[in-house]
């Protein structure tokens, strides 16, 4: 039987902290949302995927989880990653990303 609290040692989670720039916040959920929605059934090797509004009303966390580096690298590698980027730059702020390797887990996020 395997220990529901471990997990596979590769797994790497991101995790941003995003500050839409003026004017910008319902314009860049609405672009986030289509694209993760859209885009996210395509992405190989991602396991979930979150958007957090924070409880100022300014700041979003996006959080996805990846089932290997080597997904987490093609992905944010790939053409379609780049593109996307493009298109959201100029509506935030500079974000503040952080990758991460999960020590514990509870439940499924």
């Amino acid at each position: 039987m395997s220990d529901p609290h471990q997990t596979p040692v590769d797994e790497i989670i991101t995790i941003s902290q995003v500050t839409p720039k003026p004017g910008q916040y319902d314009a860049f959920v609405t672009l986030q949302t289509a694209f993760q929605t859209r885009v996210a059934p395509e992405i190989d090797g991602l396991l979930c995927g979150r958007l957090f509004r924070g409880d100022d009303g300014k700041t979003l966390v996006i959080m996805s989880r990846f089932r290997s580096r080597a997904d987490l690298n093609n992905w944010t590698s790939s053409p379609r990653f780049a593109e996307h980027m493009l298109r959201v730059q100029p509506m935030i702020e500079p974000a503040n990303p952080g990758r991460f390797t999960v020590l514990y887990q509870s439940g499924n996020v």
